[in-house]
């Protein structure tokens, strides 16, 4: 997300908004209606309140708007019983970085709201900046983003020589605007006031390098070493063992907590509950289009303006816009009252692709991203179930190399990122089942895997690398009509 949207506002906007109130606080969520404004004090002009960035429900509400003509961060504190402490704790986290001379937006306002019911932070707002999440997502490749990479490790190194302990490290913690690198959420900061010991260093390190996401071993020891300059360290064998080891449990402890963020309601997440009906989405999508497709699924395969992409007798695949996005959405259908009876106490295909699209997004691996999943309930049995995940504009595999030049080093490039993908899976310890070339789209030149349905989780490693083997030979099948692009991936292999 780029941070520097807040537009000019009419001067009698201020006028229309409405306030929020207690209420309206502890009831608000990301498509409430915009703007309303705060009133902080009497003294003070109110803001006007013009987005909802963030919500993590019961305890905190994050808004853009503007106050004194200047753009602002505000972040409402309002658990009912740790309103205060939370806020105390993100102040005194934010004056830490301050001291220490670590840019971070400074506080405009502090103080309590509704007669001490909740507590408000006012924060400047970096404009024309973007987080570094938001930069990994959209890359093209690591070395364009190698510059960035560099500057958030040593500043990392810089944090840990003062003493300073993010413990709620990720990327979208950090701002980037211009060669400035910008730390958020002081919630989470802890200053020790001397240097951080190298073992602590290391952790900290690790779980820094997990959000780079599977298969970028060598970009961990390549930011490793600048680390390790900045600090002034002889690098030992022991250390790169530590680092990769903690790396390895850090990627755990983010797996088991996200898999559980996406089965419940958060920040992030809805869940829907009802007596037919089951399942989970992205509240980022939520709009008036996007309920009444919630509430009635079925109803996009009968829309004026869907196109159908496949209509099997196990699934129906359409494309349709909903709202301002362009979706894709694959029914799973009860072929007859045999395969009803196979299916309906078994987990639903939509679940375990909602499940799997985010596991796979997690570590980097590309595949739509997933919006929502429902499953149909009668009396406590399964029927149909629906999978929606964001279109992806692209060519698939096969199409991509009918125009295959071996002169041309392009579709080497691409081939190396297939098989690199397949390698990340396999590191994973799932496999795909059934790697055909129109389940892989070419999207600005990176592979990204569809059908998750055949997707499979195993326990060792080495069942996976089974696995892999089995893809690797389903995936070479499809090119026994086109030699001499079978014979690029059997090199490549």
């Amino acid at each position: 997300m780029v941070t520097g949207y807040i537009n000019d506002t009419p001067h009698d906007t201020l006028e229309k908004s409405k306030e929020l109130t207690w209420h309206t606080l502890t009831h608000i969520h990301s498509s409430a209606d915009n703007p309303f404004q705060l009133t902080l004090t009497d003294q003070d002009p109110p803001v006007l309140c013009e987005t909802v960035l963030r919500i993590v429900p019961k305890k905190r509400v994050v808004l853009a708007g503007t106050w004194n003509e200047q753009p602002v961060a505000v972040k409402l504190f309002h658990s009912s019983r740790h309103a205060k402490r939370h806020a105390d704790e993100e102040r005194e986290g934010i004056e830490s970085l301050l001291a220490s001379g670590i840019p971070t937006p400074r506080i405009l306002f502090h103080g309590p709201l509704f007669k001490g019911h909740a507590y408000v932070l006012v924060l400047e707002y970096i404009t024309d900046a973007t987080n570094l999440d938001d930069l990994w997502q959209q890359k093209s490749s690591v070395e364009e983003l190698m510059p960035i990479l560099q500057a958030v490790t040593i500043e990392l190194a810089t944090q840990h020589v003062l003493g300073i302990l993010q413990h709620d490290l990720h990327f979208k913690n950090f701002l980037i605007k211009g060669n400035q690198v910008y730390t958020l959420d002081g919630g989470n900061i802890e200053n020790f006031h001397e240097l951080l010991p190298k073992d602590m260093s290391l952790e900290h390190l690790a779980l820094f390098f997990s959000e780079l996401g599977v298969g970028t071993e060598s970009l961990h020891n390549t930011l490793f070493q600048m680390y390790a300059q900045s600090r002034g360290w002889l690098v030992k064998p022991k250390d790169i063992r530590f680092l990769h080891a903690s790396i390895k449990k850090w990627n755990k402890k983010r797996l088991e907590s996200y898999q559980k963020k996406i089965q419940r309601n958060c920040s992030a997440f809805a869940s829907i509950q009802k007596t037919t009906s089951l399942g989970m989405y992205d509240r980022h999508y939520l709009s008036p289009d996007f309920q009444a497709f919630l509430n009635h699924p079925e109803s996009a395969f009968a829309h004026t303006q869907m196109e159908v992409l496949k209509a099997g007798q196990s699934s129906t695949v359409i494309r349709l816009s909903i709202g301002q996005e362009t979706v894709v959405i694959k029914r799973h259908n009860m072929k007859n009252p045999l395969h009803w009876m196979r299916r309906t106490l078994r987990k639903t295909r939509a679940r375990k692709s909602w499940k799997l699209a985010n596991t796979l997004r997690l570590f980097g691996v590309a595949t739509p991203k997933p919006i929502a999943f429902i499953e149909k309930h009668f009396l406590g049995f399964k029927s149909k179930s629906y999978f929606m995940m964001a279109h992806v504009e692209g060519q698939n595999l096969s199409d991509y190399f009918k125009h295959y030049q071996p002169d041309d080093a392009h579709f080497e490039k691409i081939a190396v990122r297939v098989l690199d993908l397949f390698k990340n899976i396999a590191k994973l310890k799932m496999s795909h089942g059934d790697l055909k070339a129109t389940n892989i789209l070419i999207e600005r030149d990176q592979p990204v895997l569809l059908d998750l349905d055949g997707m499979k989780e195993h326990k060792t490693q080495h069942t996976a690398n089974q696995a892999y083997k089995k893809d690797i030979k389903r995936f070479m099948k499809n090119w026994n009509h086109q030699p001499m692009v079978k014979a690029l991936f059997e090199r490549l292999l």
